[in-house]
């Protein structure tokens, strides 16, 4: 079935690729993002409207599913669809295809409101929109990463937990948006690069020289984000990241996303990854050296 809105199109670039040499996790976000906005003019809430109701929407989380890598070069099309809505609330979903073959890349499905930019109040636009809902298609329901509530961790109960320090850094204006919080491509982006950290702690050497040979890569096949708070420019920021559980081809890793500053977390992020080999582009089993490294960093009491 296709999806009612056209809402992006756009060209994987070698830029926007990485070291496994497909599309980095950050663009799946920021083409995502953008037809996200073009999804919400087509069901009535253009900028005018929100201009005029002094608001904007803000995401709550969203939930990916990776079906298959993006190559370089590839030309990409997004559709999208509304699943639900009631006052200021919204389910959104979303599908990357292929432009010329509608080979399905990714599914997307995203929850928002939409708030008063001043007091952060919810705004209803009921009477705005008419479109009608559909069913999220089977092909894009959510399987592992089921919704949960805010974990309720400091970095120092995070740290006592198992997780470590994969990320560090200052929040760039460039990275914001125009009312001076991070886009929230630019936390999926952080995340990526705080992933070869991680990876450091449960890989050996062997696998390590693997990765940096190009051989050896990895994937993720399946993503829950939930956004808590907003990051403005200036302020620090560190990544602690965990490996919750994991079987003979997968592991699922969490990420936190905390306010140094504040010592508080502004961001959950959990994916289901695979090792890949970047020669056969097939996902292949740990090693026994692997699953031992992975058992003793294997993070404590926290529920699967």
């Amino acid at each position: 079935m296709e999806l009612p809105y056209l809402i992006h199109r756009s060209t994987t670039n070698k830029w926007e690729c990485d070291e496994n040499r497909h599309l980095n996790v950050r663009y799946f976000f920021a083409k995502t993002r953008q037809g996200l906005t073009h999804l919400l003019a087509e069901l009535g809430l253009t900028q005018a409207v929100f201009d005029s109701l002094n608001a904007k929407p803000k995401i709550l989380n969203q939930h990916i599913r990776l079906h298959r890598e993006i190559l370089q070069g590839v030309p990409v099309t997004i559709r999208g669809a509304l699943i639900s809505h009631e006052d200021s609330a919204f389910v959104l979903y979303s599908e990357i295809r292929h432009s010329q073959d509608d080979t399905l890349f990714t599914t997307v499905t995203s929850e928002l409101n939409i708030v008063d930019i001043d007091t952060g109040s919810l705004r209803s636009v009921e009477r705005r929109v008419e479109a009608e809902a559909i069913e999220i298609p089977q092909v894009g329901v959510i399987r592992s990463l089921q919704p949960e509530s805010t974990p309720d961790m400091s970095l120092a109960s995070a740290r006592a937990k198992g997780y470590v320090e994969s990320a560090r850094g200052v929040v760039l204006n460039e990275e914001c948006d125009s009312g001076g919080e991070m886009e929230n491509f630019q936390y999926a982006g952080h995340i990526a690069d705080a992933i070869p950290n991680f990876m450091s702690t449960i890989q050996s050497v062997d696998e390590l020289a693997l990765r940096s040979a190009g051989e050896l890569g990895g994937a993720v096949v399946e993503i829950r984000v939930d956004y808590y708070a907003p990051l403005a420019p200036g302020k620090r920021f560190v990544i602690l990241s965990g490996l919750r559980t994991f079987t003979a081809k997968t592991m699922r890793i969490s990420h936190l996303f905390f306010d140094l500053d504040d010592d508080r977390l502004v961001l959950h992020s959990q994916g289901i990854a695979v090792a890949l080999d970047l020669k056969t582009r097939r996902a292949v089993p740990f090693t026994d050296d692997r699953v031992k490294r992975m058992t003793k960093r294997q993070l404590r009491d926290v529920t699967a």
